[in-house]
């Protein structure tokens, strides 16, 4: 388990070394997926159409995993 400003400091290091994706420019943004909190590019979508998803595939947009915040399983 984080302490919040542990967390908090992980978060902004990362906006302060990442503040845009270095594939399409746009800026990044905290995403939290189930308790997982990610650093992703603002622009991510799913791709629409097939030079979408050869592009996407060959030069994926930022998406890092920061933290995860899930419940741990007890023994």
């Amino acid at each position: 388990m984080f302490d919040r400003t542990i967390a908090l400091d992980v978060i902004e290091r990362a906006i302060d070394t990442d503040p845009f994706c270095p594939v399409c420019g746009a800026p990044t943004v905290i995403q939290d997926d189930h308790g997982i909190i990610y650093l992703a590019c603002s622009s991510l979508g799913e791709p629409h159409g097939f030079l979408a998803r050869v592009g996407a595939a060959l030069m994926p947009h930022l998406r890092r995993e920061l933290l995860d915040l899930r419940p741990g399983i007890a023994a």
